[in-house]
């Protein structure tokens, strides 16, 4: 029984983690929305003394055989919404990988079910400095 709850209780938590990325992605997509050049956006990841955090830029030249494009920023929300810090309860006693993989999962599901933003585009996610995991090419 408590091996049950306990998994309700981890499913609803991701759940919420899931609903809030995109809550911040449709913000983005609102408020300042890319323009129709950008051909991959890149979502990187940082370890700042708040926690986890995932930011937004995006580039309109994209080569998956060299992950450097991810460095030519040709858009980027504005600092008031670039950024989502992860909060700590999802990232508990995880490593730098393990929080990449809760946003790589996220923008696997994200991109498939709602693929708005992302239509056409390539996606990519990784720490800086790092290499790119490929969610979704052009």
């Amino acid at each position: 029984m408590y091996i049950y709850l306990y998994t309700v209780t981890i499913t609803l938590n991701k759940m919420s983690l899931h609903e809030s990325l995109s809550q911040w992605i449709k913000k983005i997509e609102l408020e300042n929305p890319p323009p129709p050049a950008i051909t991959a956006f890149n979502f990187g990841m940082l370890l700042s003394d708040k926690g986890y955090m995932v930011y937004l830029t995006g580039a309109e030249v994209y080569d998956p055989d060299d992950d450097d494009w991810a460095g030519e920023i040709d858009y980027q929300p504005p600092r008031a919404i670039k950024y989502f810090l992860i909060p700590r309860d999802f990232t508990k006693g995880l490593k730098w990988q393990g929080a990449l993989d809760l946003v790589v999962e996220w923008l696997k599901e994200f991109s498939a079910i709602q693929p708005g933003l992302f239509e056409g585009r390539a996606v990519t996610a990784g720490f800086d400095d790092g290499e790119l995991i490929t969610i979704k090419n052009e």
